[in-house]
């Protein structure tokens, strides 16, 4: 057989000894097995899901009459998985309440879905109803639920930042974008001393600590967001000081060299 000497001995022998028949016989049982195993599995995760994240309260402070003890993403790191994943292994899932068919379905094979413009136009259509009345059909597609999803985040978003009146762009003097735009690969500015470094890790090990204490990733992304847009005022303005003081010391820099002197 080609192809298989870039393997060890011992496995390409194994993959020419392999026999059809045999490994049919073989892997039915195992599938079946692992396949009621895995519904079995995906069912306890899909009602901690639903239980967990439909939870109405707060985490921040234990002496609250709302304080919710247990968070989803705190009930898969006990189970040994990050929420991610969970939610990856969540996707092919319906419960049988949900599935028509009146069983746990694992769609291991997704149908093919042909994306044509009259598709699209029709689930973005259903998406604006959703929007406009609040209330889902039933028969509410996982793809239109995350198109659904992702424009209610876009909405909040926007009004989020329409409410604290932040700018989400600047019409003039963005030194902040000038400046990554300019520095290819950038990850940090070298500060000039080592103090200044250990200062800078420090606040750091603050945003970081701040940034953990979310458990919903929204919140937590949220506050990402809010800390980057302060972060950029902060440097535009800074940078904006410091072009007006060099603005003032070419045009006069006789007065600029006495006002420091005087200061001195």
């Amino acid at each position: 057989m080609s192809g298989l000497e870039n393997f060890p001995i011992a496995l390409a022998n194994k993959i020419k000894k392999w026999d059809y028949d045999k490994s049919i016989e073989k892997m039915r049982p195992l599938i079946k097995q692992w396949k009621k195993a895995t519904e079995e599995m995906l069912r306890e995760l899909y009602l901690a899901r639903e239980f967990l994240t439909s939870q109405k309260g707060q985490y921040k402070d234990p002496s609250g009459n709302n304080y919710l003890l247990h968070s989803w993403s705190s009930y898969c790191e006990e189970l040994g998985i990050s929420y991610q994943t969970a939610n990856n292994l969540l996707r092919p899932f319906t419960p049988k309440e949900l599935s028509g068919t009146g069983k746990d379905t694992l769609l291991l094979a997704p149908p093919m879905k042909l994306e044509t413009t009259a598709n699209r136009a029709l689930m973005q259509a259903r998406i604006a109803e959703v929007l406009r009345t609040g209330d889902r059909p039933s028969d509410f597609t996982d793809e239109e639920d995350a198109e659904y999803q992702r424009q209610m985040k876009n909405a909040k978003l926007a009004e989020i930042t329409e409410k604290c009146n932040v700018p989400t762009y600047y019409k003039a003097n963005d030194y902040f974008n000038e400046a990554l735009r300019h520095k290819k690969d950038i990850t940090n500015f070298k500060l000039e001393d080592t103090a200044q470094i250990q200062a800078q890790q420090k606040v750091f090990m603050f945003i970081d600590a701040y940034l953990n204490a979310f458990d919903d990733p929204e919140t937590r992304a949220k506050a990402a967001f809010n800390l980057a847009l302060k972060t950029r005022n902060l440097s535009n303005e800074i940078a904006e000081f410091n072009f007006q003081l060099l603005e003032a010391e070419t045009r006069n820099p006789r007065n600029v060299s006495q006002e420091s002197e005087n200061d001195d």
